[in-house]
C-alpha cells in the first residue's frame, strides 16, 4: 500500500466513519424513536396489573357479610420449566411441593409440558401456598379477586351477588356497585433486574407490588340488618317450612321509629338471587290491609269506634257479587269488625263513604302503588285501582277495602304498619345504614326520611287498641303475651287462579302483621306464608311463626325471656 492509499484510508477512518455512526445513531435515537421505544420498553419493563378488591358489606354490629380475597392461579411456560428440572439446579423440594399443591405427578407435568407451551396449572390457590412455589423458573402467577359470602343463603337476597366476571347483579352489591368497585385495577410499570430470563417471574415480588396499592380501597357498606337476628329467624322459619310445606316464607322486621329494615328473611333459599322477594314479590294482603281502609274513614270522620254496622249473619250481596265472612255475625262495631276481621262489615263502612277516587287517592298517600324507594334492585309498585281502569265495577272499593283487587309488596304492607305504630308518618324504608371510604370515615349516613304525614294520633291511637284487641280476644289471640302489649292482624288471602279467572278455593296468602310494645312500638314484624299444603288460617299458619319471632326479638333486644307457655 503506498502513501497515498494510506492517506486515503485515514482520511475514511477519521471523517467518514464517525459521520455514519453519527448518522445511524440519530436515525436510530430521533428518526426511529417512536417505533422503537415500545420495543425497548418491552425488554426492560413490563406492565403489572394490581386487582383492588371490592368493598366489604357488614352488619350493622359490623360482622363482615361479603369480602374479596386474594387467590392465584398457577400458569406454566413449558420450555423454560423443562429446562429447570432437567437442569443440575433442580431443587426436589421445590417439585415436590408444586406437584402436591397441584395434585398431580411431575411426569404428568412433564407430558403437558411437551404438548402445550403454555398452560394453566392450576386455577385457584392461595396466596400463602402460592409463594411456596412462584420462584420456580417458568412458574407465572396471576392474582385474581373472589367473592366470599360470609353468610351465603340466609341473606343472599339483600347483600346480593356478583358473577364470575366480577359483575354485580342483585341486591346491594348491584345498588351500590359504584361504590364497592369504585377502583377495579392499577397497572404499575416493574423494571427488570439485570440478568433476568425472559419468561422468568422473578422480576418483582407479587406482595410488593400489591403493598403499592394497598393505601387505594374501595368503599364498603354497612348494613341496617342484624345478622345474629337474621340467623334466630331464620331457625324458626325452618322449623315452620317443614311444617306447612310452602311455596315460600317471608319474614320483615323493621324499625318504625326510624325505617330501619332490621331482619329480612326468605325461605326456601335461591343460589343466584337476582331479586328481593321483599320488594319484588306482589300479593293481594286480605285481611292485614282492612286497617288501612278504616284509617281513611276515621281520618274522615266518617265513624267512630262504636259505630254498628248489620253484618248479614255472614252473607252480604251487593250488585249480583256475593261477599263472605268466615264466621257470622248479625252485627259488629267498629272494633269488631276489626278484632272478628269481617269482609262484609268492612265493605259495608266503605259503603258509608262511597268516594272511590278520594279513597283510592288516601291508599297511594299511605304508599300502596308506589316504589318504597328501598336501595334495593327490581322493586315492584304494586297495583292500586282507579275508577277509570278496564274492568273497574262498583263493586271493585269494597273488595279492595278488604284486601282483594289490590297487589302490595311484603315490604309496602310492614311500612304501612309502620305508619300506624309511629302515629301516622310514612317513612322511607332504608337498608344500608353507612358508607364508608377507604379511609375508614362516613361518607354516607342513612337517616330517618318522613315522605309524609298522613294520619293524625288519634287515628293511630284507635287502630292500635283495636290491633291489641285482636291479639287479646280476637283472631291473632295465639300471638298474646302477660306482659308486653302487641298489636296485629291476621289474613287468610284467596290467591286470584288466573287459568280459570276466579278466587282459588285452595291457594292462600297467609300472613300476620303487628307492632310492639302498643305504648312505643320499636319493632314491626310481618309474616308471609305463600300457599301452605296445610292449615286453613292464618291463625293456625303465621301467628305461632309471628309470636316465635317476637319471643325471640324480645328475648336479643330486652334480655327478657319468655316461656313458650305466655
Amino acid at each position: 500500500m503506498n502513501k497515498k492509499e494510506f492517506d486515503i484510508i485515514k482520511i475514511t477512518i477519521i471523517f467518514f466513519l464517525p459521520l455514519i455512526l453519527i448518522a445511524r445513531i440519530f436515525y436510530i435515537q430521533i428518526w426511529k424513536q417512536k417505533d422503537l421505544i415500545s420495543y425497548i420498553d418491552k425488554q426492560i419493563s413490563y406492565k403489572l396489573e394490581i386487582n383492588i378488591p371490592r368493598g366489604d358489606i357488614l352488619d350493622r354490629n359490623y360482622k363482615l357479610l361479603a369480602t374479596s380475597i386474594e387467590y392465584s392461579s398457577v400458569f406454566v411456560y413449558s420450555k423454560e420449566f423443562l429446562n429447570y428440572i432437567n437442569s443440575q439446579n433442580k431443587s426436589s423440594a421445590d417439585i415436590s411441593i408444586l406437584t402436591s399443591l397441584c395434585n398431580i405427578s411431575e411426569e404428568e407435568i412433564k407430558k403437558r409440558c411437551q404438548k402445550e407451551k403454555y398452560f394453566c396449572l392450576l386455577d385457584e390457590i392461595s396466596l400463602e401456598e402460592v409463594n411456596k412455589i412462584k420462584n420456580i423458573p417458568g412458574i407465572e402467577v396471576k392474582n385474581f379477586s373472589k367473592r366470599i359470602y360470609i353468610y351465603d343463603k340466609i341473606i343472599n337476597h339483600i347483600t346480593g351477588k356478583i358473577d364470575k366476571e366480577g359483575k354485580a347483579y342483585s341486591g346491594v352489591e348491584k345498588e351500590f356497585d359504584n361504590f364497592l368497585s369504585m377502583l377495579k385495577n392499577k397497572e404499575i410499570t416493574v423494571y427488570k433486574g439485570a440478568g433476568s430470563k425472559k419468561y422468568s417471574i422473578r422480576l418483582t415480588d407479587i406482595n410488593d407490588a400489591i403493598k403499592l396499592t394497598e393505601k387505594e380501597k374501595n368503599c364498603s357498606l354497612v348494613l341496617t340488618i342484624d345478622v345474629e337476628l337474621q340467623k334466630k329467624i331464620d331457625k324458626i322459619l325452618k322449623k315452620y317450612f317443614d311444617i306447612f310445606n310452602p311455596k315460600r316464607i317471608i319474614c320483615l322486621v323493621q324499625n318504625p321509629v326510624n325505617g330501619e329494615i332490621l331482619s329480612a328473611n326468605v325461605l326456601p333459599y335461591t343460589e343466584t338471587p337476582f331479586e328481593s322477594p321483599i320488594a319484588s314479590v306482589l300479593y293481594e294482603p286480605g285481611s292485614t290491609f282492612k286497617v288501612f281502609s278504616l284509617a281513611v274513614f276515621l281520618e274522615e270522620n266518617l265513624v267512630k269506634k262504636n259505630t254498628v254496622v248489620d253484618c248479614e249473619n255472614g252473607i252480604f250481596e251487593y250488585n249480583k257479587v256475593k261477599i263472605r265472612d268466615v264466621k257470622p255475625h248479625k252485627s259488629l262495631d267498629v272494633e269488631g269488625i276489626i278484632v272478628y276481621s269481617s269482609n262484609i262489615g268492612m265493605a259495608k263502612l266503605y259503603l258509608k263513604y262511597s268516594n272511590p277516587d278520594r279513597f283510592f287517592n288516601y291508599l297511594n298517600l299511605f304508599g300502596f302503588g308506589a316504589l318504597t324507594a328501598i336501595e334495593l334492585p327490581y322493586e315492584l309498585r304494586g297495583y292500586v285501582p282507579k275508577v277509570k281502569d278496564k274492568g273497574y265495577s262498583v263493586v271493585t272499593p269494597l273488595m279492595v277495602s278488604f284486601g282483594q283487587g289490590i297487589s302490595v309488596t311484603p315490604l309496602q304492607l310492614v311500612n304501612g304498619y309502620s305508619m300506624i305504630a309511629n302515629g301516622g308518618e310514612l317513612l322511607q324504608p332504608y337498608i344500608v345504614k353507612y358508607i364508608i371510604d377507604g379511609d375508614e370515615k362516613v361518607i354516607y349516613k342513612g337517616e330517618k326520611k318522613v315522605i309524609r304525614k298522613i294520619l293524625s294520633k288519634s287515628t293511630t291511637d284507635t287502630i292500635k287498641e283495636m290491633l291489641y284487641k285482636t291479639v287479646e280476644y280476637g283472631s291473632a289471640k295465639a300471638t298474646y303475651l302477660k306482659d308486653t302489649k302487641i298489636c296485629a292482624k291476621t289474613g287468610t288471602a284467596q290467591k286470584f287462579d288466573s287459568e280459570i279467572n276466579i278466587y282459588s278455593k285452595t291457594k292462600y296468602m297467609m300472613s300476620c302483621c303487628g307492632f310492639f310494645p302498643m305504648e312505643s312500638p320499636k319493632y314491626v314484624v310481618g309474616i308471609f306464608v305463600d300457599e301452605p299444603a296445610k292449615g286453613s288460617l292464618a291463625s293456625e299458619v303465621a301467628v305461632p311463626i309471628f309470636k316465635e319471632v317476637v319471643l325471640e326479638i324480645l328475648g336479643d333486644y330486652t334480655g327478657v325471656k319468655y316461656a313458650k307457655k305466655n
